[in-house]
């Protein structure tokens, strides 16, 4: 669920209850002053936050994600590329056609290294909104590596489960390549079961997020 336009996440935020801050989305002005400039850009652009922009991050949300008195080091740009990492792949699980195309650039490199398969985005979009079945899929974690993210996620079709590990290489605040790799979800062979090391991720069989 989305909480602000920076990043903020306003559910842990220390002055919610004490001015009574119902959040920058549900308020024409913040409490600290008449306008915020970050609210004022993301809604004069038509994005639901700072991560969906094509300038993202900006200079305007590095100065007050790294301001030295109100700042978080940089938490809440962490948060928008959550938000846009989950996004992305709630259109994608949604096989939403409309929407897909709008997260990469139009010279954008789609690979499937699993299946030896190189896509343009239309291709992509035709591969994932034409498969045939429904599936869901579910973000572990999504974290920034040089260029980009590399995001997790724990996809489910009608009768199977994989890991789908994306790195994402960014430009312009859209996607420019994209390498997917499936594993199957499952659990520990017999042989290493054997051995009696390690344990379960979690109580699901080992798929998770920690």
């Amino acid at each position: 669920m989305i909480e602000s336009r920076c990043g903020i996440l306003c559910s842990r935020c220390k002055y919610k209850d004490e001015v009574g801050c119902a959040g920058c989305i549900n308020i024409d002005k913040p409490f600290w002053g008449d306008s915020c400039p970050v609210k004022n850009c993301c809604e004069r652009q038509g994005t639901l936050h700072c991560g969906l922009c094509s300038d993202f991050p900006c200079t305007l949300l590095n100065e007050f994600a790294y301001d030295k008195e109100q700042g978080d080091d940089g938490l809440r740009i962490e948060q928008c590329r959550l938000w846009y990492a989950k996004q992305f792949m709630t259109d994608v699980a949604g096989q939403n056609a409309e929407a897909l195309p709008s997260y990469f650039t139009p010279d954008a490199v789609i690979c499937w290294h699993d299946s030896n398969e190189k896509f343009t985005v239309s291709e992509y979009v035709r591969a994932n909104c034409e498969y045939p079945g429904e599936w869901k899929g579910e973000v572990q974690r999504a974290d920034k590596i040089d260029g980009g993210m590399v995001i997790v996620t724990k996809i489910r079709s009608d009768d199977r489960a994989h890991f789908v590990t994306a790195f994402v290489k960014m430009a312009q605040g859209k996607i420019c390549r994209l390498d997917e790799c499936y594993s199957d979800c499952g659990e520990a062979p017999d042989w290493r079961k054997a051995m009696k090391i390690g344990k379960a991720i979690n109580i699901d069989g080992g798929q998770g997020n920690e």
